[in-house]
């Protein structure tokens, strides 16, 4: 008999959702990162960017639910919603001000997120074997690190919008690849759905779902949008290099541990599994509250942990406890709980600890004469030792444009904007600037990253850094900073910034392995 399904229905529909995540991968970290760094915004503000796709996921299901499932096409949709992102992420690259970046940006927030649900559901309706459908989301994650490789190469990751015109490309690119996507008709009234799930409160009075279903949702609030806002700023803030291209850490170990799933939900039961992301997402913030690189690494590997074994296991636990009716209701309470609510408010907890723990010096107005109108960033400070390093490959961008010249050692040298700071200064190579090398500088200035340096202002930079680093002061003709000490003083107090969810994290823990009890004879029969 000959197949009722499209032709390469799963090359198509891998296409589909490598492109998908290629869109949101290609600003999901680069964003904070972006506006923090690049275009100075406070904590607040980069807290309410990274809420946008919160916002679109908690109005989504209602255009879903009610609009597109029963009136066009699904892939019609697809293809005016990504187009129409398209065009706002473009336009979002051109701003530089909070409102205008805020704003088209929402736009983009309320116009991508239906897109995810409308994936999945077409996927769903085409592919030949429901079962299979990770072998299919699988190329999400790999066009996020496609997206993030291509931004970190060869449009300056998070220092540039160049992330942001490459997502606005690829979502026209995609629009227009939706029209050749397998004919999806509307359901009509009939096949309307409970957009919001709230078909499935009632399952709330069996107080083991109740349980299960509170603990997650407050623990999403400190885990991934918390995560989201705060990883690219720590990373660069404390010197990594190609913070970008670091966080694909993430995605590869979420490769791995997707694929494994399986194998660890049937050894050990989904509440231990559960368990163990929960474990996993309060080591990485320890991780991450100890200032060193090696620690930071294994933060990030830890993800496949965080988001498979806590997201992914959720998802799991809650087709397996829904009746045959209601799974559709249920996945949409959780999603709207999860990628909605949670997203939302951790995205602003993030913004808030930025805040609450500011840097001493994150930018030039404390010691420039234009005062707090002054936004410039601190002179930048190299690693000396980039050039030789192990680590030095992972500057992706410098690496590749050293082997397309023939010499990659060369890569890590100094950047387009000209020498640093060490290269200008320190002039006994001693790896300090002393106060007598700054004194040394010449009346016309220091220019470094292309950006002017008044004499007298470094001189006051100094020796406010060196206040800040020993508040009992010295002779300020012994005054020597160290690179450690440059860095540290332009960067948010990320100890308290990671203990606080950690802390958070550690008390839900507790309270979901001795409150959770699932127990099989419990569990909501199901039509086999």
């Amino acid at each position: 008999m000959a197949s009722t399904h499209p032709p390469l229905v799963r090359t198509r529909l891998s296409i589909l959702m490598l492109l998908e995540f290629f869109v949101w991968g290609g600003w999901g970290f680069a964003l904070a990162g972006y506006a923090s760094d690049a275009l100075r915004f406070e904590g607040w503000q980069v807290g309410w960017l990274v809420a946008v796709p919160a916002l679109g996921a908690i109005i989504s299901p209602l255009f879903v639910g009610l609009v597109a499932d029963r009136l066009f096409a699904t892939e019609r949709v697809l293809c005016v919603l990504h187009i129409l992102g398209g065009i706002s992420l473009i336009a979002a690259g051109y701003q530089g001000q909070f409102p205008g970046l805020m704003t088209f940006m929402m736009f983009n927030g309320l116009l991508f997120m239906p897109t995810i649900a409308l994936a999945n559901s077409l996927t769903f309706r085409h592919i030949p074997d429901p079962d299979k459908f990770p072998r299919i989301a699988v190329f999400g994650t790999v066009g996020w690190i496609a997206a993030v490789l291509g931004a970190s190469v060869f449009l300056g990751g998070a220092a540039t919008p160049g992330f942001l015109y490459q997502s606005g490309a690829g979502g026209i690119v995609l629009g227009l690849y939706c029209l050749t996507l397998p004919a999806t008709a509307p359901k009509g009234a009939a096949g309307g759905v409970d957009a919001f799930g709230l078909h499935t409160l009632r399952l709330l009075k069996e107080p083991s779902f109740l349980i299960f279903v509170v603990c997650v949702f407050l623990f999403s609030i400190p885990a991934c949008s918390y995560f989201f806002t705060l990883c690219v700023p720590m990373l660069q803030q404390r010197g990594y290099p190609a913070p970008l291209a670091l966080t694909t850490l993430n995605q590869f170990s979420e490769l791995i541990f997707m694929f494994s799933m399986p194998w660890f939900v049937a050894q050990l039961g989904l509440k231990r599994v559960v368990l163990i992301g929960m474990l996993a997402w309060i080591t990485r913030y320890l991780f991450f509250a100890v200032p060193s690189f090696p620690m930071a690494l294994l933060g990030l590997v830890l993800h496949g942990f965080c988001y498979s074994f806590l997201y992914i296991g959720a998802y799991m636990y809650i087709d397996k406890r829904a009746p045959e009716d209601l799974k559709a209701s249920a996945q949409s309470l959780l999603a709207f709980l999860l990628l909605g609510l949670g997203w939302f408010l951790g995205a602003k907890f993030g913004g808030f600890m930025m805040d609450r723990y500011p840097a001493p010096l994150g930018s030039m107005a404390a010691v420039s004469h234009a005062g707090s109108k002054d936004t410039r960033p601190l002179p930048p400070w190299n690693d000396p030792d980039a050039a030789t390093s192990v680590w030095r490959y992972l500057d992706l961008s410098a690496t590749v444009r050293g082997l397309l010249r023939g010499d990659a050692l060369a890569a890590a040298g100094p950047s387009a904007a000209g020498p640093d700071l060490a290269a200008q200064l320190d002039t006994n190579q001693d790896r300090k600037i002393s106060m007598a090398e700054v004194k040394a500088i010449p009346a016309a200035g220091l220019v470094c990253g292309g950006v002017t340096y008044a004499r007298d202002e470094m001189i006051e930079l100094v020796r406010t850094i060196a206040r800040t680093v020993d508040p009992r002061g010295g002779p300020e003709d012994e005054i020597q900073l160290t690179r450690a000490q440059w860095l540290d003083t332009q960067a948010n107090r990320w100890r308290p910034i990671w203990l606080w969810p950690a802390g958070i994290a550690a008390v839900l823990f507790v309270l979901f392995a001795l409150a959770f009890h699932d127990h099989p004879a419990d569990a909501t029969t199901r039509p086999s």
